[in-house]
Order: C-alpha cells, then sequence, then structure tokens
C-alpha cells in the first residue's frame, strides 16, 4: 500500500464476533476476506476451526466465538489474516465493520477480547503458540455506546 494510503496511527479494524464489537490495531491486520474452504486438524485444540489455503500459504483460523465460549454455531462471514510474527492466522468473524481511529489511551481503556475469553482456550493459545496470546491481548471489546461515537478513520465506510 503507498505510504499515501495508509492508515494514520491509532486506527484499528473493528470486526464483530456474534454482536460483540471488536477492535485490533491495524499494524497486525494483513488483510480482511470471504471465508475459505477448511482443513479439520484433529490434534488441534477445539478452538482452532481448521486450516485454510490463504495465498499459497496453509493457515491456521482461529473460531473466535468460540474462543468467547458462545455455545451457538455462528456462521463465519470474514477471516481477518493477522500477522503473528513471521507467520499468519485468520481469526472467523461474524462480520467486519470497518477502519476506526481510536486513541491508544482510549483503546488500552477497552476490555480486552481475552477477558471474556474461555480460560482453557487462553491456556490452549499460551501453550501452543505465545505470539498468537500476545497479539490476540492487543484485541479490544467495544461498547455500543464507544463504537457509536468512534469515528470512521479517513476514506473508510
Amino acid at each position: 500500500m503507498p505510504e499515501q494510503d495508509q492508515p494514520p496511527a491509532g486506527t484499528c479494524l473493528v470486526f464483530k464476533v456474534e454482536s460483540v464489537a471488536c477492535a485490533l490495531p491495524i499494524g497486525a491486520v494483513i488483510e480482511t476476506m470471504r471465508p475459505l474452504p477448511l482443513q479439520r486438524v484433529e490434534t488441534a485444540p477445539p478452538i482452532v476451526a481448521g486450516l485454510a489455503m490463504i495465498r499459497g500459504t496453509p493457515t491456521p483460523v482461529i473460531d473466535t466465538a468460540r474462543l468467547l465460549g458462545t455455545a451457538a454455531a455462528t456462521e463465519t462471514g470474514r477471516f481477518v489474516t493477522v500477522a503473528v510474527g513471521d507467520r499468519q492466522v485468520a481469526l472467523a468473524v461474524t462480520s467486519v465493520v470497518g477502519l476506526r481511529a481510536v486513541a491508544g489511551a482510549e483503546l488500552r481503556a477497552l476490555p480486552p477480547l481475552l477477558a471474556g475469553a474461555e480460560a482453557g482456550a487462553v491456556s490452549a493459545i499460551g501453550a501452543l503458540d505465545r505470539e498468537l496470546l500476545l497479539l490476540l491481548r492487543a484485541v479490544r471489546l467495544v461498547p455500543e455506546a464507544v463504537f457509536a461515537a468512534t469515528p470512521a478513520a479517513a476514506g473508510t465506510p
């Protein structure tokens, strides 16, 4: 992306997991896309939905609804591919809302995604992939009142 097309610092990708809005700092996001076919990995923890072939790379897909402990079977509407060290991981989400400008202090004040996550799922992630756990700790839950008051980043929906 050319430098003039780069989102400003403090920009987050806002996505939804069922009705829960989440904000992820844009620096970690590679791309968003329609969901791709998954190959189930029997030995993977339940939060790993499977592997998808993304741009020629087998990529683990995290079921964010399961991570949050929701029992309902949620239809995945989008994948959000994120950089985890020198690898990529896809987050299966319900929808992508768009980019929002969020000041660093405001973002840190929001509740973390993992605060509502299943303890067993967090432990499994930590045991398997410390860098992914660190990335997921940066994701914040966005209460509806904050979400409504947060402006869209310039040039985004």
